[in-house]
């Protein structure tokens, strides 16, 4: 009986791991704009520093995301881009800068540690900026 017990508390004590990692998804997409209070700001993320911006995934499950982590020297955007009052690209740019990446969720709500100017019309972006996400691995593709 002592076995039997032994048998049974050995997952529970030592076994077992806790799983509280975030889940890490895999994507292609492309940029389509960045968070009009971040704008061209470097952010350090908790996997590390880079750029954020608004990519649309391409895919059976396409969706729109706020990803931040992007590295600093994958895409040279043009720096007009970023200041204009409109966070979305120029829509003939919109497919020029795709990347295949890994990412997950953010709980770090980088896009709220930024000022922002009051009269920006943000009621549009708020769709795509909660959740927020950080990119664990990104790569330019063609």
């Amino acid at each position: 009986m002592i076995w039997v017990g032994m048998v049974f508390l050995l997952p529970i004590l030592g076994g077992c791991q806790d799983n509280d990692e975030t889940p890490v998804f895999q994507a292609e997409g492309y940029l389509i704009g960045h968070h009009p209070c971040v704008r061209d700001a470097t952010v350090m993320t908790s996997k590390g520093e880079g750029k954020g911006y608004l990519v649309a995934t391409i895919g059976a499950k396409s969706d729109t995301l706020m990803l931040f982590g992007v590295p600093t020297d994958l895409f040279a955007i043009p720096q007009e881009w970023h200041n204009s009052l409109s966070y979305f690209f120029p829509e003939a740019g919109r497919g020029m800068f795709k990347m295949s990446f890994s990412y997950q969720k953010s709980q770090e709500s980088i896009g709220l540690q930024f000022p922002c100017n009051a009269f920006l019309p943000l009621y549009h972006l708020l769709r795509y900026a909660d959740p927020e996400y950080i990119v664990l691995k990104a790569e330019k593709i063609n």
